[in-house]
């Protein structure tokens, strides 16, 4: 089956409030990814993951990659945290080639936070390991905390905490070393919608504050269009790109209203509808 790539820039007039979306044409990029490919033996089959994967996303860009289960977006995701290496292609991140990463963060779907340390100490955690003093590492640990809304829990463990406010904390921590490059593979799912939605601005906040290049891997497209400077669609193995939109114009979070805007919600329809073709 041969797929072919769409490419388009959707200028969306409404919204406001939250920070605006981030164009292209200015920035130099931040990742630069080219004809990367992944395969990987199972048993006595060789499974190809990814085929022909190219993309450039500037500094500061908020990007979503958006595909069904099997497409390759957490493969792809940790080949840029430099935990997989590709079988072909290559991939700058700021500059510097794959391993020797610069500063990021990475938020996985499980918190995997260290048992015996209690939020406070897991959140200063990045900050002891680059050596950052106790004082200043306990007191933005905790600053960061409270934004989480987990000030009055600085103290308990993980197996003190519910599944939301570890996820909670695992943010915290992928944030309190103020990363360059920000990847997150599906960490909102285990949240209730408050939750979600408050961690949402502070995610926009922050990225906004620090021009943080943010790559956000999500099964959800309502999210994806939410937060998204851009999103990116993978067909199914082997995963390639099958879409990739850049909104213009509006303020984020888009919520659920923001997303009856006509140009939003042809958006969804036309991704839903692509997704669901791709076999």
């Amino acid at each position: 089956m041969t797929l072919a790539t769409s490419t388009e820039t959707l200028i969306d007039d409404g919204g406001s409030g939250g920070p605006a979306a981030v164009g292209s044409a200015d920035a130099g990029p931040a990742i630069s990814v080219h004809d990367v490919g992944h395969a990987f033996v199972a048993g006595t089959t060789v499974v190809e993951a990814l085929r022909g994967i190219s993309l450039e996303i500037p500094e500061g860009q908020f990007v979503s990659l958006v595909g069904k289960s099997g497409c390759g977006k957490s493969t792809l995701l940790n080949i840029l945290a430099g935990l997989l290496t590709p079988t072909g292609g290559e991939i700058a991140v700021r500059g510097s080639g794959l391993p020797g990463l610069p500063n990021r963060g990475y938020i996985t779907q499980d918190s995997r936070l260290l048992p015996w340390r209690t939020a406070l100490q897991n959140v200063a955690l990045p900050l002891e390991l680059h050596g950052v003093k106790k004082k200043e590492r306990l007191d933005r640990a905790r600053r960061l905390l409270e934004r989480v809304g987990l000030g009055d829990a600085v103290h308990q463990r993980p197996d003190q905490l519910s599944g939301g406010m570890r996820q909670r904390v695992a943010i915290a921590q992928a944030l309190v070393y103020e990363p360059a490059v920000l990847l997150m593979d599906e960490p909102f799912g285990a949240l209730d919608v408050w939750t979600r939605e408050s961690l949402h601005d502070l995610l926009l906040d922050v990225q906004a504050e620090l021009g943080t290049t943010a790559i956000l891997v999500t099964h959800d497209v309502g999210e994806a269009i939410s937060l998204s400077d851009r999103i990116v669609t993978l067909a199914p193995r082997p995963g390639r790109i099958l879409g990739d939109y850049t909104i213009a114009g509006s303020k984020r979070p888009r919520r659920h209203d923001a997303l009856r805007d006509d140009v939003l919600a042809d958006l969804q329809t036309r991704i839903r509808r692509d997704l669901g073709a791709a076999a």
